[in-house]
């Protein structure tokens, strides 16, 4: 049924992008707008990665995305968006931009922003750039996954999660169903609940020997430099430790800002006056602290449009992933909101 309906869409969108209509509609929504599109992750198919697949692109995707945005948008730098979204912006603006800090952004993303002369902003995590920490969503997948491919290791935590019946499923489909359990944990918003499943599990693993992090690893500090040298990428903070900010309040939030900047600079990385708040979240105690960490824009997360006189501290991005946009008419139907 997924498949039937992923061919449907396909099918409604090619149809409307290649009729014209879906051009015509696009010229009509995007006057005096900005696209701000919001990548993570560009992972090859079959990459040893428990990302969610709602923040992964393939870099054939990828390229054909930098291909399209490059021959029919006006690609910004943050200079270029400032300034028109100051003054009002001109005909098809598109803002390019990239979260955390994942190692891939390095390696798959950045040859295809060479190719295409892409300008683009990368908010990272600077608690995670040069280590070998991931993020608490990828770990636990991949340790749930594991322990649920052998027999007797980690019984008490399965039972814990009500998960046994991962041990019966094959590969493919205990991927998904280990995925969708954390889903669950994250949507909680528990944290105690997820320290002590990611603990337990952890002491499961001790001493098994299993791959702990495969294609889950953010960028070292030499990578990060080599996109600055690109002249084509911007670093912005996307905070210390990922944490999410209303959960910690105007003092937390600060203090994670203010550590972030204090590494960037540390680095000698050029002076950074842009953040993208984890998973998008903000409030008004959260943006009142990105504003007294010195900040003069930050990115939150919601699929419209950007305007001139928007909130510059609310500022809206389109979120694209493999599922939504593997052709270009789709990718087109996503950031005019057709589909």
């Amino acid at each position: 049924m997924v498949a039937v309906k992923r061919a449907l869409r396909r099918l409604f969108a090619a149809t409307l992008y290649y009729s014209g209509l879906l051009w015509l509609y696009a010229a009509v929504k995007l006057r005096g707008k900005a696209v701000v599109l919001m990548y993570h992750r560009v992972l090859p198919a079959g990459a040893d990665s428990f990302s969610h697949a709602g923040i992964v692109v393939t870099p054939q995707t990828f390229e054909r995305h930098m291909r399209f945005f490059a021959r029919h948008f006006r690609l910004l730098d943050l200079a270029g968006f400032r300034r028109e979204l100051d003054t009002g912006f001109g005909p098809r603006a598109c803002l390019v931009t990239f979260d955390d800090g994942w190692q891939d952004n390095h390696r798959h993303a950045l040859p295809v922003l060479r190719r295409h002369r892409v300008p683009t902003t990368m908010f990272v995590a600077t608690g995670y750039i040069g280590t070998d920490q991931t993020f608490w969503q990828e770990r636990m997948t991949r340790l749930l996954y594991q322990v649920s491919r052998r027999e007797g290791l980690g019984d008490a935590v399965l039972g814990d999660l009500e998960a046994r019946g991962l041990r019966a499923l094959d590969d493919a489909a205990a991927r998904e169903q280990a995925r969708a359990i954390v889903t669950r944990l994250k949507r909680a918003g528990d944290q105690a609940r997820v320290d002590q499943v990611l603990a337990a599990l952890e002491r499961a693993c001790a001493g098994s020997g299993l791959e702990v992090l495969g294609d889950d690893r953010f960028m070292d500090w030499n990578e990060v430099r080599e996109l600055t040298d690109s002249g084509l990428v911007t670093i912005g903070s996307h905070t210390h430790s990922h944490t999410i900010l209303p959960q910690v309040g105007y003092d937390g939030a600060k203090a994670e800002f203010d550590r972030s900047l204090q590494i960037l600079r540390e680095r000698g990385l050029p002076p950074v006056l842009e953040c993208a708040y984890p998973n998008g979240i903000v409030d008004d105690a959260v943006a009142r602290a990105a504003r007294d960490a010195g900040f003069t824009l930050a990115f939150a997360t919601r699929n419209q449009l950007v305007a001139h006189g928007d909130d510059k501290f609310r500022l809206r991005r389109i979120n694209i992933h493999e599922q939504a946009t593997a052709t270009v008419p789709e990718l087109l139907c996503l950031i005019t909101g057709v589909l």
